[in-house]
């Protein structure tokens, strides 16, 4: 039997353990929205560092810290940035996690609703950031269907590898939600880091068998034509000062609000998760990075020289063409681990915010009509379904738009709720109308500058928007009025449990397990 054929069976028997992992939690995350979207607030430091930091990474950076380093220089490593969202997780993510405990938030949407005592705010985050899930989590289910399609060799067609992507992440999702994709999530980081590291290791013993790499790094060096990986800006003259700021506010700062980020502050089990993971999530993203910045600085150019014709697909090729077929499915596999990681923790997340805080809160609640908690689980799963069929005809279309504009049609504008989202931990003069003003604004410049102009001077809509938004929303909050008991339940209570007072912890979680009886 062709070696194709043996990696097609091998996709297929993984997806099918995907779906069964997913609903062998099937009941017991049926019993609560709490254990659905929130896995009973219980993942501990190893697997919150695993799952936090797989889903920042996508099958984009798979593909694309190879490509960009081999196409554009060693400037691409800013992307690396994102270790900085492990310092912002603990100093940021500590604070909203202690507000999950306290008030049950479950959603970003929940937390920026009541700061800011606005039920239209908190339905704008709210379809603001199911919005721009949607195209991202496409991409990560295209960059599935090209995948298996190349290391097949076309065996698996890209519409149908995209077709089972979409469909197993779905129903694994649907199956066990946050519980089964934190545990999968931490299989899926330490097989993401043995693959890469396998690549690298196979590639460096075989072709560079008598200086390693060290020797193909003086190969690169010595060519005037691939030394440019080497250097900043590259080949390509884009990473600049202006483009590195660009990319790290973009994947690095701006992670921290990413939904599916923003929803792991609320689901560790204690304080002694923030405290590991202050150093371990950065670690734990360096790591991954590492790897796929050698193949795209050193091996790619060492081995294919300066004009391969497709750098999108550098990576795949030396996996499926240099290595042994045994590699090239273990590569495959390291990128459903890094697509699959990033496509069910955002669906997940839109699914939260799509039926808790947009479905159920303006149908429902805010017309005095309850809701049981496993109905909340019901709609949430008929949701992730919805969900499932927009992205097949995104992925079906294969827009090149939508791949272009992958990261400025998400990262972007899920920045535009960090200013109100800092701004409403450390701030007390923040108010409700200084937040409406920033974030409208700062969407309204990134669609512009998105759209329809090109960003001036250099610098990417994102900081366009970020630095309108911030402006507008201190500004009007200056001249505003933010009422008493906001700040002190959101600001000042919060500075007493961080300054060690146990008895309000105490009284903390008992609030939360009356909630969870009720």
């Amino acid at each position: 039997m062709r070696t194709e054929y043996w990696i097609v069976i091998g996709i297929l028997c993984y997806a099918a353990f995907m779906v069964f992992h997913g609903f062998s939690n099937f009941k017991q995350t049926s019993k609560s929205a709490e254990s659905f979207f929130n896995a009973d607030r219980g993942v501990n430091s190893f697997v919150l560092v695993c799952t936090t930091a797989i889903s920042v990474y996508s099958g984009l950076s798979y593909y694309g810290y190879p490509s960009g380093v081999y196409s554009g220089g060693i400037g691409y490593l800013a992307a690396a940035g994102c270790a900085v969202s492990g310092l912002l997780f603990c100093l940021i993510g500590y604070r909203i996690w202690i507000l999950g405990k306290e008030y049950g938030f479950q959603t970003p949407s929940d937390y920026l609703r009541e700061r800011y005592y606005s039920e239209g705010f908190g339905l704008f985050v709210a379809i603001l950031l199911v919005f721009f899930s949607i195209p991202y989590i496409a991409v990560q289910l295209i960059t599935i269907g090209e995948g298996i399609s190349v290391t097949t060799n076309g065996v698996f067609p890209y519409l149908p590898a995209v077709l089972l992507g979409t469909v197993c992440v779905s129903l694994h999702i649907i199956g066990g939600g946050m519980k089964s994709v934190a545990w999968l999530d931490t299989f899926h980081t330490i097989l993401g880091v043995c693959a890469v590291y396998i690549v690298v290791i196979y590639l460096v013993t075989k072709y560079f068998p008598n200086g390693g790499l060290v020797e193909a790094a003086t190969a690169v060096a010595s060519n005037p034509e691939t030394a440019k990986t080497l250097s900043t800006p590259g080949p390509s003259g884009v990473y600049t000062w202006k483009g590195i700021l660009n990319m790290a506010l973009t994947g690095a700062v701006a992670t921290i609000v990413w939904p599916h980020v923003f929803m792991r502050c609320y689901i560790a089990k204690s304080t002694k998760n923030f405290r590991v993971m202050s150093w371990a999530l950065p670690l734990a993203h360096l790591v991954l990075t590492f790897g796929l910045v050698i193949v795209g600085s050193i091996l790619a150019p060492a081995i294919l020289g300066s004009n391969f014709p497709e750098p999108d697909k550098v990576m795949p090729m030396l996996a499926n063409q240099y290595c042994t077929p045994l590699i090239a499915f273990v590569s495959i596999l390291c990128l459903f681990a890094f697509a699959v990681s990033t496509a069910d923790s955002m669906l997940l997340s839109a699914s939260a915010m799509a039926s808790r805080d947009i479905y159920i809160r303006h149908f429902y609640e805010k017309k005095g009509r309850s809701v049981d908690s496993r109905k909340v689980v019901y709609f949430g799963r008929v949701v992730l379904v919805v969900e499932m069929i927009a992205c097949i005809v995104i992925t079906v279309t294969k827009s090149a738009s939508i791949i272009d504009y992958a990261y400025k049609l998400s990262s972007p504008f899920f920045a535009m709720i960090l200013p109100c989202t800092i701004g409403g931990l450390f701030w007390k003069k923040g108010t409700k109308e200084g937040a409406i003003a920033g974030t409208v604004s700062g969407v309204i410049i990134t669609t512009i500058f998105t759209f329809f102009v090109m960003p001036p001077f250099g610098f990417s809509a994102l900081l366009w928007g970020l630095a309108t938004n911030i402006v507008f929303y201190v500004g009007v909050s200056l001249v505003t009025t933010v009422p008493a008991e906001i700040s002190e339940k959101y600001i000042t209570r919060v500075e007493r449990i961080i300054s060690g007072s146990t008895e309000i912890f105490e009284i903390t979680n008992a609030a939360v397990a009356e909630a969870k009886q009720a």
